[in-house]
């Protein structure tokens, strides 16, 4: 029986406290780090914020933002999808997703329906498509917000689907994945792949190049499969199931492949960071890095956080650590973003950090929120992008000349 970690974080996190410690006493390596105190060299001012429903409320789901078509789109765990102006965070629609008989408690404006969970979403092919945990993918008009089509798919959609080629390609729960026409959401094809008994509470999204499908699953693979037809062309171990128990076992390559010219870079919850040449499927180099967050890549350089959320940089071509910093260690940063010269995190205590790419030195600290940050920020022209737990949506952008980083964190705040 397949069992998943609703809480991956908690989890992992409980497990490694009760393995570590004898006793009453706690490792003082497995606690996090105090927050760095430092005079912040760049600074920052919020261009707009806006509020999309609750968020994600108190479950622990990494669900972003999307862009494209000049706007910028946000959604709750709920079904709430909002529709924003990219420049002025001007509402441009609004859709409850949600499936149901509406009643009068609806009507009076209580949640009278069943949420939708919302997992991910996409803009493409002038639509919006949105993936939910209860195995709906639903298409809305990109420009009024107006549903197009909805299909149910065999499993949970716990990230963004790809949209390529006429097809929206998504990773399921159960480790299928399911490719339906991006027109009318008719199912062109599935593809099955074994799943362990116990994984992480995720799901990769796919990556796409060249009519080739890139898959991390849950049993440490990445699967590659062919877009038009989902037959699998070639399947590489990036990290083997290893220890005693299930929950050791676990080598989930939960963060999305990042495919850059015939190379593709894959990283495992099981301690496994590869590069694989996508002509032959060798293996280029492995470093035993442990992790479960996206990746970025940044020119030559490779960054990335680990399971205790210390942030690497790494050659991409060749493997060698550029730099390293635990400033952050133990703090569950989210997945970062290149934003110019920075790399930003978000962390569990809602604030959120620029580290200089070229060296990594931490050069940014601001408390921009109440709630944990869970969510990898996104970069839309210039723009940085955050939505919290609790539904703001945040876009930040440099300060004008003139003002000092400190005015620019207090306007933040406000």
């Amino acid at each position: 029986m397949k069992l998943n970690l609703t809480r991956s974080l908690t989890a992992i996190s409980l497990a490694v406290l009760i393995n570590a410690c004898s006793s009453n006493d706690i490792d003082p390596d497995l606690l996090p780090a105090e927050r760095p105190e430092i005079e912040n060299k760049v600074a920052t001012e919020v261009n707009w914020q806006a509020e999309v429903g609750d968020g994600v409320a108190s479950y622990y789901t990494r669900l972003k933002p999307a862009a494209g078509y000049q706007m910028i789109f946000a959604a709750d765990r709920e079904g709430l999808i909002k529709a924003f102006e990219e420049k002025t965070g001007k509402l441009v629609w609004q859709q409850d997703i949600r499936e149901g008989e509406t009643d009068i408690w609806h009507w009076l404006g209580f949640k009278s329906l069943p949420p939708a969970r919302v997992g991910g979403l996409v803009a493409s092919y002038q639509k919006l498509y949105v993936g939910t945990e209860n195995g709906d993918l639903v298409a809305l008009n990109v420009e009024t917000g107006e549903p197009v089509w909805r299909s149910r798919v065999a499993g949970e959609i716990l990230s963004a689907p790809v949209v390529e080629s006429g097809k929206v390609i998504s990773a399921l729960s159960s480790g299928q994945v399911v490719a339906l026409d991006a027109e009318d959401g008719e199912e062109v094809w599935q593809s099955s792949a074994d799943v362990p008994a116990l994984t992480l509470r995720g799901a990769s999204s796919p990556a796409f190049v060249q009519g080739g499908v890139f898959v991390g699953t849950g049993s440490g693979k990445v699967v590659t499969l062919n877009s038009e037809n989902g037959q699998m062309a070639w399947d590489v171990q990036v990290a083997k199931p290893q220890g005693a128990t299930d929950l050791a076992r676990i080598a989930d390559v939960d963060a999305s492949p990042i495919v850059n010219g015939y190379n593709l870079y894959a990283f495992s919850a099981g301690g496994a960071l590869t590069m694989l040449d996508l002509r032959n499927a060798r293996e280029v180099w492995k470093r035993e890095y442990r992790g479960y967050q996206n990746m970025s890549l940044a020119g030559n350089q490779l960054l990335f956080s680990d399971e205790r959320s210390i942030i690497y940089a790494l050659d991409s071509r060749t493997g060698v650590e550029l730099w390293s910093n635990n400033q952050l260690r133990n703090r569950h940063v989210t997945a970062g973003a290149i934003w110019q010269d920075y790399y930003a995190v978000g962390d569990f205590e809602g604030y959120l950090y620029l580290f200089d790419i070229a060296t990594g030195q931490l050069l940014y600290s601001n408390k921009i929120s109440d709630e944990a940050l869970l969510a990898q920020p996104i970069v839309v022209d210039e723009q940085l992008v955050i939505q919290t737990r609790d539904g703001e949506v945040l876009v930040l952008v440099q300060a004008t000349q003139g003002r000092t980083a400190t005015e620019s964190a207090e306007n933040t705040e406000q």
